[in-house]
């Protein structure tokens, strides 16, 4: 349920800055809590109550790059899982 001051074009989505996975309300220049959510009950810690600022960050990225070039998703995909194997096979699974 979305609270009186909740922008009607707000989604549900997972705050990404650590393991508890709050559920947040969010918004172009708005982020709240998700009062439905179990992890959180709507409240947020400092890093999730400033998410807004990273979404409206203009050097944040929108588009996978390797080495500053531009590559495609599955281009980005393949190359990280492709790491991942590589640290697996050198090092043992719990390198990851």
């Amino acid at each position: 349920m979305k609270h009186h001051d909740t922008p009607a074009d707000s989604i549900a989505t997972t705050c990404p800055y650590c393991g508890v996975g709050c559920g947040v309300l969010a918004a172009p220049g708005h982020v709240e809590g998700d009062h439905q959510h179990p992890a959180n009950g709507g409240r947020l810690c400092v890093k999730g109550s400033a998410l807004h600022e990273t979404l409206e960050d203009t050097s944040r990225l929108l588009v996978p790059k390797i080495a500053g070039y531009e590559v495609t998703w599955e281009e980005a995909i393949d190359r990280v899982a492709g790491a991942i194997s590589d640290s697996v096979r050198e090092h043992g699974a719990e390198s990851v």
